[in-house]
């Protein structure tokens, strides 16, 4: 069994820096489990790692993919152990960093095998849900998933399109929700994790996100947006649906003005950070702790003792 540090907790929760100190203190390399981070070009918009972090430590999985590319948490499950099987033969020690939740159990609790199906159907159902996104909005797809299976449905945004429809599309063709495919899976996981989830205080989150959001548009946002529509990457391509980048494209077309923008995307961000908070909270951790009282020596400590089991 190989035993992995994972680093979670809600956007702005100061998960980055952290990693980055235990990784020198416990000579290991971060793999970013962020949804996001993953896509080349998006980098004042994601908060991806300074270059004085990367410098410092090594990290895996930040910059792999196009824009226009699709990616999932079984495909994030199988990078990351590609990267702990390379880290373990350096005897490095895998720490696993990040917010999104269902990339870090993909990885920790493998996913089920995906049923063969015939490519025509999956084209004819793919069609058919983008057709109603087109024309009765995310939320209706969003709303047709909460009736067959509703457990998907709460961890899933109403406005994350790829990922409800995926979970539609697997019903439609196979019979069976996500949930229970997920239930059926009796994969044992050859990984035994330690659980660091940061919790920060409601109104010290608040003002991290605010901080945070204001840094990220000074920082060169918006010129990234231009960029990336310039060189030819349509405002739907997947990576552009990464949150708040639908109220830059916005901002950088002049239908919105800078205040603006920096409020909604402060307001969707704070609900999305919610969100992460209940889904965290909702599963075993070795430590849950407020990142301004975390005691990186306490976390080393439970690590020594977590690979000497």
């Amino acid at each position: 069994m190989i035993p992995m540090l994972i680093i979670a907790g809600p956007t702005a929760s100061g998960k980055s820096r952290l990693a980055v100190e235990l990784a020198r203190k416990l000579d290991g390399e971060i793999i970013s489990a962020d949804s996001r981070q993953v896509y080349r070009g998006l980098d004042a918009g994601t908060a991806k790692p300074s270059a004085g972090e990367l410098t410092l430590v090594n990290h895996h999985l930040i910059d792999i993919i196009d824009p226009v590319e699709r990616y999932n948490a079984g495909r994030f499950a199988r990078d990351a152990a590609s990267v702990i099987g390379k880290l373990v033969e350096k005897r490095k020690a895998p720490i696993i960093c990040g917010g999104t939740g269902f990339y870090i159990q993909a990885l920790v609790r493998p996913l089920f095998s995906e049923p063969e199906f015939p490519a025509g159907s999956k084209k004819d159902v793919r069609l058919r849900l983008k057709k109603m996104c087109e024309q009765e909005g995310a939320q209706a797809v969003h709303r047709e998933l909460a009736g067959l299976d509703p457990a998907s449905a709460s961890r899933l945004h109403p406005n994350d399109f790829q990922r409800v429809s995926r979970a539609l599309e697997l019903y439609y063709l196979s019979g069976r929700t996500m949930t229970r495919l997920l239930a059926e899976s009796q994969a044992e996981s050859p990984y035994v994790p330690l659980t660091v989830v940061l919790d920060p205080q409601a109104g010290q989150l608040k003002e991290a996100i605010r901080l945070r959001s204001e840094r990220m548009l000074d920082s060169g946002w918006p010129e990234e947006v231009r960029a990336l529509l310039a060189s030819g990457v349509s405002p739907d391509a997947p990576g552009l649906q990464s949150l708040g980048y639908r109220e830059v494209i916005s901002l950088v077309k002049g239908e919105s003005s800078r205040q603006e923008t920096l409020e909604s995307i402060i307001r969707k961000t704070g609900q999305y950070a919610r969100r992460q908070r209940i889904w965290f909270k909702a599963r075993p951790a070795e430590l849950v702790a407020d990142p301004e009282n975390i005691a990186p020596r306490e976390i080393v400590s439970l690590w020594n003792a977590h690979c000497s089991r």
